[in-house]
């Protein structure tokens, strides 16, 4: 794979290092990088490792150097045939993005900050197919300033060589060379710019008070920019009042590790400080955004929200940098030792620059599929609605199929086709745009109907007659049909029933969701094919990956679940609602919410609500909301993210079948609450029958009863649940591979 990296230049600063650091990385890997800036000190880096570097000025918003940029990068990209172009500021994003519309390329951006938002700002930034964030924060920030969709923004880290960081460097030759004889030694590295070194004037500030108190107190503060002068001007005034050379400006440097391996203890944020957390130092996190202080295990969680640059906290003072300096020299060097291993612990877990890369590399992926001139698979269902569970089948389809041949050409019937092109990276048509729809099968081999209760007529006949409409269209042209893990039913009428049954007797092959289907089509008379099928499988959202466990932490604290919780999600419908129930009984909302509130009580449990369909589920969760009370009702969840809540829950209670889906791949206990046949077929499915209760005669005290089996057995059912869930993902898979295998059926390559 060949990548274009575009940033503003290459001097001393957080994101420059990133983009150093990930390149030599991918170009280790095999990757062909080249990098575009305006240049700086870092140029000599990529040399060493054979990366190309390309001068644009690519650092100001002049409009002469604009259009230099423009057609520098379209006579660049024009050549070199790039599979990926990567800008990594504002400045190049924005060209690249024009360029993208022209020319067509895959780009993608990361977000290394927060910047200024205005209405014309908002409006030219370009963001690409894909963008990256160095945290939640800055995820969180694209997501509400940009209106980005949570599932289009990954999460990466500030990666660190941890072999080139750590505390085995040799700092003799700068010590030397700029005569550092201190015995107790603070080191800051930090671009000297008026937005960005507020901490380094400040601990010039702390440093006149210091170096009475501390014999040997010494600093030395590494990097330029537009206030070098300035910060030089106040280090020679306290050295001439100190009588020596307290505070030492080096101006920018290369040399970071062995200048960071010269500190007692290290003052900075972002990425400067996990490179002296590599190395073994103690910390002081303390920037221009804001304040942490010494870092600890205490408040590493609190750092790690802020990707260590301590945003939204209280600001650095001159007295709370003098506090922790003291605090860290009245230590003893075991206990300041102590700080320094725990920090590395931190790195090694989760910072190495091996891991930054694989982020990337996911990221590419899921971007970097080839332009395909021919199709191979057309995908129809449910798709394009907002409906989670839906949603979380397509993605599944999708990465699964990738998996097994990541240059298969796919094409989704969706209701929003530009939608559903940029989240999962597909050709997309309009569903009911028939000569579009027929265009696409005139060039693939194969469609599937993916997922999901197509194959009824219990809610609609139209919906049947469109299913069955798009799949007659298909063998008509030749294609093969599979239907992969489809929901049976219920089938009321019958003409749907044989409907149903003819089209798939004309299926090349038939996976079921489960045995309850699998019943259905014996009773419609589909024989068995040990080729063809009918196979029981399993859900395609098995195989659904939860979202980072950074993100899953950042939507805890967001929506303030700060204790141990339960996730909920119910529907409209089936007299579950106010009103009087069909029976003359209260309705089944009010018993449910009377359970739940004395589940939360008796357990301390937050009760957590997710509308999985906002379109539909939004009223029906508010009415619940009210009747418990206490609670939370949490909006806008993707899919991924609702997968990796559940990896916190203590339990799930679901009307929504895909929420007991999640739930049993997250290997979380469940209790569903049946309005179809589906919910009992699916619980029945996973040996879980005895946790469903059906919502048209539910009654007080059945859904106490069923959690306090749950919260009583929690370990026993959650080892239940990983067996499942590892048999579910192996037929899941399987899916995909057979409908890769359709695919190929006529080529060589099996």
């Amino acid at each position: 794979m060949k990548i274009l990296m575009t940033l503003m230049g290459l001097e001393i600063g957080g994101a420059e290092t990133h983009v150093v650091e990930l390149s030599k990385e991918l170009r280790a890997r095999g990757y062909d990088i080249v990098v575009a800036s305006s240049g700086g000190v870092y140029e000599r880096e990529l040399e060493k490792s054979c990366i190309r570097h390309v001068t644009l000025p690519l650092h100001t918003k002049s409009p002469s150097a604009l259009i230099k940029s423009y057609k520098g990068l379209e006579r660049l990209i024009s050549r070199e045939k790039f599979d990926i172009v990567h800008a990594h500021a504002r400045i190049p994003a924005f060209v690249c993005g024009l360029l993208a519309k022209k020319m067509g390329f895959h780009f993608i951006t990361s977000t290394h900050g927060v910047y200024k938002v205005d209405p014309i700002l908002t409006r030219v930034s370009d963001w690409g197919e894909r963008s990256i964030a160095v945290s939640p924060d800055v995820k969180q920030y694209l997501i509400d300033k940009y209106r980005m969709p949570s599932d289009n923004i990954d999460l990466t880290i500030n990666g660190i060589d941890t072999k080139h960081f750590s505390k085995n460097i040799d700092s003799n030759a700068v010590k030397r060379e700029l005569g550092l004889i201190g015995r107790f030694r603070v080191v800051c590295v930090s671009r000297i710019d008026t937005e960005a070194a507020m901490h380094a004037f400040l601990l010039c500030d702390a440093a006149e008070t210091l170096y009475r108190e501390i014999p040997g107190f010494e600093l030395l503060i590494v990097g330029g920019g537009t206030a070098f002068e300035a910060l030089k001007t106040r280090a020679d005034e306290l050295n001439r009042k100190a009588g020596r050379a307290l505070v030492k400006l080096t101006g920018a440097r290369t040399d970071v590790a062995e200048l960071i391996g010269s500190a007692d203890v290290f003052v900075g944020v972002s990425r400067s400080a996990l490179e002296a957390m590599s190395e073994e130092k103690p910390v002081v996190l303390a920037g221009a955004q804001g304040y942490i202080g010494i870092l600890t295990r205490e408040n590493e969680k609190l750092a790690e929200s802020t990707n260590f640059c301590c945003r939204g906290e209280k600001l650095p003072t001159a007295g709370l940098l003098a506090d922790d300096l003291r605090r860290l020299h009245a230590m003893t060097p075991e206990e300041r030792a102590d700080l320094g291993r725990y920090n590395r612990s931190v790195i090694l877990r989760g910072y190495s620059v091996s891991k930054m890369a694989d982020d990337y590399v996911r990221a590419y992926k899921k971007v970097a599929f080839p332009k395909y001139d021919h199709g191979d698979i057309v995908i129809s269902g449910y798709y394009g609605f907002d409906n989670m569970g839906d949603d979380s089948l397509l993605m599944s389809i999708v990465d699964g199929i990738r998996t097994v041949d990541p240059d298969i050409g796919i094409t989704v019937l969706s209701n929003k086709p530009s939608e559903t092109r940029k989240l999962y990276g597909v050709r997309s048509v309009n569903r009911v745009d028939i000569p579009r729809i027929a265009a696409e099968m005139n060039r693939a081999k194969l469609l599937i109907s993916g997922g999901g209760s197509l194959l009824q007529d219990g809610t609609s006949r139209k919906s049947l007659f469109y299913y069955v409409t798009i799949m007659r269209m298909a063998k008509k042209r030749g294609l093969s049909l599979m239907l992969l893990a489809n929901g049976l039913g219920p089938l009321v009428s019958e003409s749907g029933k044989r409907c149903a049954a003819e089209i798939m007797r004309e299926a090349d092959r038939i996976s079921l969701r489960e045995e309850h289907s699998m019943g259905i089509a014996r009773e419609l008379g589909i024989p068995d094919d040990p080729k063809r099928g009918p196979f029981v499988s399993a859900d395609p959202a098995f195989l659904m990956k939860p979202t980072d466990p950074l993100w899953t932490d950042h939507i805890l604290a967001r929506e303030d679940i700060g204790r141990d919780f339960f996730l909920v999600s119910i529907k409209p419908g089936n007299n579950f609602g106010s009103g009087k129930s069909a029976n003359g009984e209260r309705p089944p909302i009010e018993t449910i919410a009377a359970d739940i509130k004395k589940i939360s009580g008796k357990y301390n449990l937050l009760p957590v609500l997710v509308p999985m369909h906002p379109d539909k589920d939004t009223d029906i969760t508010r009415e619940l909301a009210g009747l418990i009370g206490e609670c939370r009702v949490v909006r806008g969840l993707s899919a991924s993210e609702l997968c990796g809540l559940l990896t916190r829950a203590s339990f799930a209670v679901g009307m929504r079948l895909h929420m007991l889906i999640f739930a049993a791949a997250a290997k979380t206990p469940m209790i569903g609450i049946s309005y179809d046949p589906k919910i009992d077929a699916f619980l029945d499915y996973i040996g879980q029958k005895k946790f469903c209760l059906d919502v048209r005669n539910v009654a007080e005290g059945e859904l106490l009863s069923a959690a306090d089996a749950v919260m009583a057995d929690r370990e026993g059912i959650a080892e239940v649940l990983r067996t499942v869930s590892d048999r579910m993902r192996r037929l899941a898979a399987s899916d995909c591979e057979a409908a890769v295998r359709e695919v190929k059926k006529d080529c060589n390559l099996l």
